[in-house]
């Protein structure tokens, strides 16, 4: 996998800007409002951790809109954690403008709708993390405002030192890390977003389910995981923990299928020299043998791993999206 590269020189040329402006949509959902001016400039770079976008992005005298509602998935299915690395933003939402400048934190929803203006040269290096993984380690993520953290909190300032030195890397890691790597941001995004809005899960109920959800998440690969080892790294019974999932209406175990089935779909879907043999997939994502990966992946997507690998190949979205 290399990362994606898009440019947006002075005086670009009108391929340049078709070019740059659909990229800006796939990316962060975002056009511009009208033509940059001819001296505007933008370069970004991403990459993939696992689920997790990693973005590096400059700015030049630009104005940047969000996409309305439903015109475009990331609208709906993600969020952001952004870092001013340097220069500033003003951002406007909900009739409201803050300017953010450099060493900023914040993090946002795209599904409210909102615009960035940047004077001068600005640096950023933003995190997209799906909703849905979120959801998984049991924070519900839909804030209509943009949320501060603390800046001055070692947490903080250990996460944004941290992301700014991953997003200079000259070359991506293997595979394997990047899944690591993604699943580590997301621990600490979760963290972070409950510190930041300062809510609390109210019933103890609620909090184990939360725990329970970031246990597994740590342990997936561990073909022995089961519902006894969760309950007692939690210091609950297996009873109990068993009765919270059914609550939900499913099972630990089951939850822990799903998530191992997400991960392998995620890997399979990784192009270019480092894609990983199924075996190894298989192994990662905690089953007990490529058998039983193989079978178990086919009965959940309807295809097996291996085909599902020559589907991702295909440049057809309709055979990619067959199986997503």
């Amino acid at each position: 996998m290399t990362p994606t590269i898009v440019e947006y020189p002075a005086h670009a040329s009108p391929e340049q800007r078709e070019k740059w402006k659909l990229e800006l949509e796939n990316l962060y959902g975002l056009t511009c409002p009208s033509d940059p001016e001819e001296h505007s400039a933008a370069w970004s770079k991403s990459w993939y951790a696992g689920q997790v976008g990693v973005l590096d992005s400059r700015v030049k005298d630009q104005t940047r809109v969000s996409l309305p509602p439903g015109k475009h998935p990331i609208s709906e299915d993600s969020m952001f954690v952004v870092i001013i690395a340097s220069g500033s933003v003003v951002i406007s939402q909900h009739g409201e403008e803050r300017t953010f400048t450099a060493g900023s934190v914040l993090t946002l929803d795209p599904a409210w709708s909102y615009g960035g203006r940047f004077v001068g040269s600005t640096r950023l290096v933003a995190l997209r993390l799906p909703k849905l993984a979120l959801k998984a380690r049991g924070y519900i993520y839909g804030s209509r405002r943009i949320m501060v953290p603390e800046q001055s909190s070692s947490d903080v300032t250990l996460l944004r030192e941290m992301l700014i030195s991953i997003a200079e890397s000259r070359e991506l890691p293997s595979p394997q890390f990047r899944e690591k790597l993604g699943e580590q941001m997301l621990d600490m995004t979760e963290a972070l977003l409950q510190n930041t809005t300062g809510s609390a899960v109210s019933r103890r109920s609620d909090l184990i389910l939360v725990r329970a959800k970031a246990t597994i998440a740590r342990h997936l690969g561990d073909s022995r995981l089961n519902l006894e080892q969760i309950a007692a790294e939690l210091r609950i019974s297996a009873n109990y923990l068993a009765r919270l999932f059914r609550m939900e209406g499913g099972t630990a175990m089951r939850y822990v299928l799903e998530k191992r089935l997400e991960r392998a779909h995620s890997l399979l879907k990784q192009s270019g020299r480092h894609r990983m043999q199924i075996q190894e997939i298989a192994y990662l994502c905690g089953f007990e043998s490529p058998s039983h990966f193989s079978r178990t992946f086919k009965q959940h997507f309807g295809v097996s791993p291996r085909d599902a690998t020559a589907l991702y190949a295909t440049p057809s979205t309709q055979s990619l999206n067959s199986i997503t």
